[in-house]
């Protein structure tokens, strides 16, 4: 683990640099707006910017990622993020300052989805969250340091604008000086938000009140304590006291939401930070500054927490292979709160008084409180050992790792071999000639058989039937020969029906059912279509076989429901039901006298499913 984060180390060098910037540019605009007497609606207009910036780069940097590369992205993101800050100073106009602040957003999430690429092909499935983890230290203690720098200088000089930009060029030395490789770019769609918020309303909201929250509390906490007359060190102390609260409190936040009832946990915390919020005014005011910096820490620890807990109560409720796509519309909800957050904010201080900038703080958590006791009335709770387990993730940065979410489920982005890459090549121009090529280089590297196995299946056009003739020829024994079944079946691009056709066939009759559950599990969506295939081999003349491949598919399938997710299992449950239905009603028709026989060899965990908890009317 140690060598693994050696090797990324210019890559959190690169990050180190870039967020001291971005830490100070988060206390230098709106002290620099202050000074100008810009009204406080429009400081929080122009900072909420920056979330809409946030929104874009989400969207479209991938695609620019597909055209010009990694690196080049990452160089350009900096480059133009050094412009944006140095024009502020050049050009001081609020409108301008707004389109800046939209630039520098795009280019903050573009390096941190490039850095999240860099990082996730790195990673395996057991270091994702240490590297996480890593990457989020490094961040946050970042961003704290950056919000002292603001002191070497007044924030109308130019000092303060040009370490900013430097610090932003400078981030891009270690990365265009490593040997970084590009990783695979891979553009997930978004998962439709309406469709997320009926999944997990408590979730969704989490995030949206979270963003709203945390970025009202980054934008415009330097406004208020300098209208209060905290300047210098204090104010970079309370600043910093927001961000490294937002990393401490995540842990403890997280034990208890792994063993206690999530939503009862959100529901606490959040009013232990309505009554700290309140507090926070009245503390500054008797001048116990220490005591103020406790209660901001505790304040917005709690709510940068609202994020990763409500990552954990929205997959609860999802299958595995939604959860990518899920963070896509999670991001947009939390881009959304950051957009209106620190506007709406910035009105109240403006129209209604300074002094209500954490009592309307306190207003969105109290209604979000009331929303979550709400949710709770109108459904229970999932049982506390299928809830998902909380992954500490640091939305203070700006933008969230969702890459190296460890629940996301694993996707091997290893480089092919050379030999593997070449058969590749071939088989996307002439997929006939590379089947031929495939087995040469089978037969010289045999014990790449499976990895040749893998990648030439997921090509279209590639006969499936004939790329596992060629293959198992070189594994003389059938050692592999399953394991060759399954890596070709599961990384398929089209049909598979004769490759499984041609498998039962050559198959002795006593090998048919666990080839039958093997198959299944590579292939779980045409269950049926293999069970009949698997029957039809060995009706004629052993159809007594027929119960036996139902009774392994079962008993797998039982196996695997109680081994899944809470979400995935509801999912399962219903579709494994008609399969077995649908086995019963073959046999029945096509051996009755056997027919008896598989009503005794069902499983009963197939026959009385759990109660679920009460959904939504």
């Amino acid at each position: 683990m140690s060598a693994t984060l050696f090797s990324l180390l210019a890559l959190f060098a690169s990050g180190f640099f870039i967020y001291i910037s971005h830490g100070l540019i988060n206390v230098l605009l709106p002290l620099r707006l202050n000074f100008e007497q810009v009204s406080t609606g429009n400081i929080g207009l122009i900072m909420s910017m920056f979330s809409v910036g946030l929104l874009l780069g989400g969207v479209f940097t991938r695609r620019l990622m597909t055209r010009v590369g990694h690196i080049r992205m990452y160089t350009a993101s900096a480059a133009l993020a050094a412009i944006s800050i140095l024009i502020c100073y050049l050009w001081f106009d609020e409108w301008v300052w707004a389109i800046m602040r939209i630039l520098m957003g795009f280019c903050i999430a573009a390096t941190n989805i490039v850095s999240d690429g860099w990082l996730s092909e790195r990673s395996t499935s057991e270091t994702r969250s240490r590297i996480l983890a890593t990457n989020q230290i490094v961040v946050l203690l970042s961003m704290f340091l950056g919000s002292f720098v603001v002191n070497l200088a007044d924030v109308t000089h130019a000092t303060l604008y040009i370490i900013a930009g430097l610090l932003l060029c400078g981030g891009v030395v270690p990365i265009a000086m490593g040997k970084a490789t590009a990783p695979q770019v891979e553009d997930t769609v978004p998962m439709p938000m309406l469709q997320l918020i009926r999944t997990s309303p408590v979730g969704a909201s989490s995030v949206l009140v979270c963003g709203l929250v945390l970025s009202s509390l980054l934008s415009m906490l330097s406004v208020y304590a300098d209208s209060k007359g905290i300047s210098g060190v204090n104010l970079s102390l309370l600043v910093g006291a927001a961000i490294i609260g937002g990393a401490a409190l995540q842990f403890p936040i997280g034990y208890l939401a792994d063993r206690l009832e999530r939503r009862k946990v959100i529901l606490y915390i959040v009013l232990f930070s309505i009554v700290c919020t309140l507090l926070i005014p009245t503390v500054l005011g008797f001048d116990f500054f220490i005591a103020s910096l406790i209660l901001i820490s505790i304040s917005s620890g709690i709510v940068s927490s609202l994020y990763p807990l409500g990552i954990s109560e929205t997959f609860d409720r999802l299958q595995q292979n939604q959860m990518s796509g899920a963070i896509g519309a999670i991001i947009i909800i939390y881009a959304a709160g950051g957009i209106i957050g620190p506007y709406i904010i910035g009105l109240v201080m403006e129209h209604i008084g300074i002094d209500y900038f954490f009592i309307a703080l306190g207003l969105i958590q109290l209604v979000f409180a009331f929303f979550v006791v709400y949710r709770s009335k109108v459904r229970q709770s999932i049982p506390l050992d299928e809830q998902e387990s909380f992954v500490p993730q640091g939305a203070a940065m700006g933008w969230v790792s969702s890459e190296l979410d460890p629940r996301i489920e694993y996707v091997d982005t290893s480089t092919l071999s050379h030999e593997v890459a070449i058969a590749v090549d071939i088989a996307q121009l002439q997929p006939k000639l590379a089947l031929k090529m495939v087995s040469i280089l089978a037969r010289s590297y045999p014990e790449q058989v499976l990895d040749f196995a893998k990648a030439l299946a997921s090509i279209e056009g590639i006969d499936v039937t004939e790329l596992y003739q060629r293959l198992n020829k070189y594994d003389p024994n059938h050692e592999h020969q399953q394991e060759l079944i399954q890596t070709i079946i599961t990384n398929a691009s089209g049909s598979t029906a004769e490759l499984v056709d041609l498998v039962f066939k050559e198959a002795d009759y006593e090998e048919v059912p666990e080839l039958t559950t093997m198959i299944t599990d590579a292939d779980p969506e045409h269950s049926m279509e293999i069970f009949e295939a698997a029957a039809e081999s060995v009706m004629e003349e052993h159809p007594e076989t027929v119960v036996e491949i139902a009774e392994a598919y079962a008993t797998s399938a039982a196996t695997q429901l109680e081994e899944m997710r809470y979400a995935d299992r509801l999912a399962e449950e219903s579709e494994l039901e008609q399969n077995i239905s649908g086995m019963v009603d073959y046999i029945s028709e096509n051996t009755p006298e056997h027919a008896d026989d598989i009503e005794s060899v069902i499983p009963e965990t197939l026959k009385h499913k759990d109660e679920s908890p009460q959904k939504d009317a």
